[in-house]
């Protein structure tokens, strides 16, 4: 692997691990590790040592597989380098979840210690939320929609000119390792993943603006400016990352018809999960979940947080067939979750599911 693959690579994983490593920090302060508690206690030493610990622990697992994937980069073959890239991705995601689980018990086990707080539960409601300017509106698909309508016209209008063999994937050194035959299934390949890709933002586009709100009761006017904030920024990311991914489909269309060759190809593919992920890095250390890392206050709020961890399994997954909501924040990191008792929840992952399906059915 080149220096130069080594140092992107690195551009690409190095931010994801710092957010795993800082995530107890990004959640709302009224949340401990996927447990409910006030922001006082969020604020209180004892939970500030578990934070550290819970940073320094994945920290030092993070850091010394990244290390080891690095090595065995390193040491292997062109063709063997995207299994490690694959094995490495699933272990942080194994650590991640090994290091929430264990932690939300720890926090639970913690949570009859700690003072608690008298002051009374208060659900605050904006009649008006849905009213407002939420996201960027889904119009901004539309120039989605002309580059794909571009890109169909000019692979079919030079179908002749394409070779009768057509590289599908490349080593990180620009090898081709898999090619297919020329077949309209093959060219349209990256046609058909743009189109549906484009879909599936959209709907992530919807799903933010629909997902419920949650609004602080003690000073509901702030909380309410950081949720918009919150969901325009990653509203804009949606646009913008799915409008670097379009474009990336569209290199390979024109590198199938000559007009670009495998060495911007392949610094371009990994140009385009650098920006990606270092916007949502950004976004993420910039807003905090829910948007309460926006003008937040030196006090805690004096009201106690409702309480609802009775619809949180480990803190993770949300199970609620009383609530109408599809969409809710996540209670560990940032972004939003299904609420996996609404009967909707099972065809987006049957939908979700399918869109991967139908990459990989193409991509052979």
């Amino acid at each position: 692997m080149s220096t130069l693959s080594s140092l992107l690579i690195a551009l690409i994983f190095l931010p994801m691990m710092i957010s795993l490593t800082a995530m107890p920090y990004l959640t709302r302060e009224t949340i401990s590790f996927g447990v409910t508690v006030s922001e006082d206690i969020y604020r209180s030493d004892t939970l500030r040592r578990m934070r550290r610990s819970y940073s320094m622990y994945s920290g030092t697992l993070y850091a010394v597989l990244f290390i080891l994937c690095v090595i065995q980069l390193l040491r292997s073959a062109p063709v063997q380098q995207n299994g490690v890239i694959g094995a490495y991705i699933i272990m942080v995601i194994l650590i991640s979840t090994a290091m929430n689980v264990i932690y939300y018990f720890r926090m639970k086990k913690l949570l009859p210690s700690l003072p608690s707080t008298p002051s009374p539960s208060v659900l605050a409601v904006d009649t008006s939320f849905r009213q407002g300017n939420l996201v960027l509106s889904n119009k901004w698909f539309l120039i989605h929609a002309v580059i794909i309508l571009a890109g169909l016209i000019a692979v079919l209008n030079r179908y002749e000119q394409i070779p009768s063999l057509i590289p599908m994937k490349f080593d990180f050194m620009g090898n081709v390792t898999r090619s297919a035959v020329k077949s309209y299934r093959s060219v349209l390949y990256p046609t058909i993943i743009q189109t549906f890709m484009t879909l599936l933002f959209v709907f992530i586009n919807w799903s933010i603006r629909s997902s419920k709100q949650q609004i602080q009761a003690d000073d509901p006017q702030r909380s309410l400016r950081q949720n918009i904030v919150f969901r325009r920024s990653w509203s804009l990311f949606t646009v913008l990352s799915s409008f670097a991914l379009l474009l990336l489909f569209t290199l390979i269309q024109l590198h199938m018809l000559g007009q670009i060759n495998v060495n911007s190809l392949m610094l371009i593919s990994l140009l385009t999960p650098i920006f990606v992920v270092l916007l949502a890095f950004l976004i993420s250390f910039r807003t905090g979940q829910g948007g309460s890392k926006i003008g937040r206050p030196a006090a805690g709020s004096k009201l106690a947080p409702v309480n609802n961890d009775s619809h949180w399994k480990l803190g993770m997954f949300y199970f609620n067939r009383q609530d109408p909501a599809l969409f809710i924040e996540k209670r560990i990191g940032v972004g939003w979750t299904l609420n996996f008792g609404h009967p909707l929840c099972w065809l987006v992952l049957l939908g979700i599911g399918g869109f991967i399906a139908i990459t990989y059915v193409f991509a052979r």
